[in-house]
């Protein structure tokens, strides 16, 4: 029997460090009856993809647990590349033919939010306890090296997050023209839609879902539920001399910059994440860049989680933006306000459960 994972099961393969894949063995598909009634006990499926395991399936008379599957009927054949073989025994659908599956499972912002992800320079992943007991096994061991490629990010008292450091799996373009390509796919009709406007929608790489839910509730139009201003993200800004006399780099990342109307150079949000600026050293490196931003004529403005994640304080977090920004500040209509409702309760959620996830606490 074949495999070929897609949707949410192959977003969530797409989220798993290289170096926990590589401590699992192979799934023998080619052993297992024809219901794969084995396979949910399988250490890959336990600890890694946990079922139902959602699959493409070629015709209707391919049958399989209905406990173990969500089975997506593929009758075409879909763009080149849309397949990628695994280590493991399966296949997987690529990270664009991914989104297009989810464009019809999950809403229009958490597919979204799924696209920053893999545009962006950051995984979200909490491996299991057997996975993290494998893993710092074969690290003491110096089995492998830590990273491989993909460097979890650790918090001011040294403990593993479930942030993890990597190169963007895909772009924005990669998206809008792998969406053009599959739009003759019938089954994919009703999805290419979605994904064309998420490419739209999205402002540039970010580092953390803390950006990308502040991203999305400044720059998504006021109809959809954001503030409706043009921002950029991770934008570089070379450092002037003086300014390299206040802070010992030559040039500093930009979380989100806003072009200003005013005579400010633009105002900078930074996103002041638990993990990367807890600690007395993180804090005077901070401060020491924002006065560095500050002497070039840039307006920044420090903000938390949950500063975004209370709505009276984002709300008057909203109003210092466009004051900064030289922007008129318009009250929300009834229909505007409702529309941020529904995007505050999809978006300030526990990321790691990114479809299925309650508001974060």
């Amino acid at each position: 029997m074949d495999l070929t994972l897609c949707g949410q099961s192959a977003f969530y393969y797409h989220r798993i460090p290289p170096q926990i894949l590589g401590l699992y063995p192979a799934i023998s598909l080619g052993n297992m009856d024809r219901r794969c009634c084995g396979l949910g006990s399988h250490a890959v499926v336990k600890d890694l993809l946990h079922a139902p395991l959602h699959r493409i399936v070629f015709t209707r008379a391919q049958s399989g647990s209905r406990s173990l599957f969500k089975s997506h009927l593929l009758t075409q054949e879909p763009p080149p590349g849309s397949f990628r073989q695994t280590e493991h025994g399966f296949d997987v659908t690529s990270p664009e033919f991914t989104l297009l599956n989810l464009a019809t499972q999950v809403s229009r912002n958490q597919l979204l939010m799924a696209c920053y992800e893999m545009c962006s320079s950051f995984a979200v992943y909490t491996p299991c306890k057997r996975a993290q007991r494998q893993l710092d096994e074969a690290i003491s061991l110096k089995l492998i090296p830590p990273n491989c490629g993909w460097e979890r990010v650790i918090d001011v008292n040294g403990k593993d997050t479930n942030l993890w450091k990597r190169t963007p799996l895909l772009s924005a373009a990669d998206i809008a023209t792998f969406a053009k390509q599959a739009a003759d796919l019938r089954t994919a009709r009703r999805g290419v839609k979605r994904p064309r406007w998420a490419a739209e929608r999205m402002t540039g790489q970010t580092a953390s879902p803390f950006e990308v839910q502040t991203s999305m509730l400044i720059s998504l139009p006021r109809d959809e539920g954001g503030m409706g201003i043009n921002i950029a993200n991770n934008v570089r800004i070379p450092l002037s001399d003086a300014a390299r006399s206040l802070y010992d780099k030559t040039c500093c990342y930009a979380d989100i910059l806003i072009e200003s109307a005013t005579d400010s150079m633009g105002v900078i949000l930074e996103c002041q994440g638990r993990s990367a600026h807890d600690s007395e050293a993180a804090s005077l490196s901070d401060a020491e860049r924002a006065t560095a931003l500050t002497s070039m004529g840039y307006d920044v403005i420090q903000i938390t989680f949950g500063q975004i994640k209370d709505k009276k304080s984002f709300d008057h977090i909203a109003e210092l933006i466009h004051k900064k920004a030289g922007l008129s500040y318009t009250p929300k209509t009834k229909q505007e306000r409702a529309a941020e409702v529904t995007l505050r309760q999809e978006l300030l959620v526990n990321w790691v459960e990114l479809f299925t996830a309650k508001p974060a606490s």
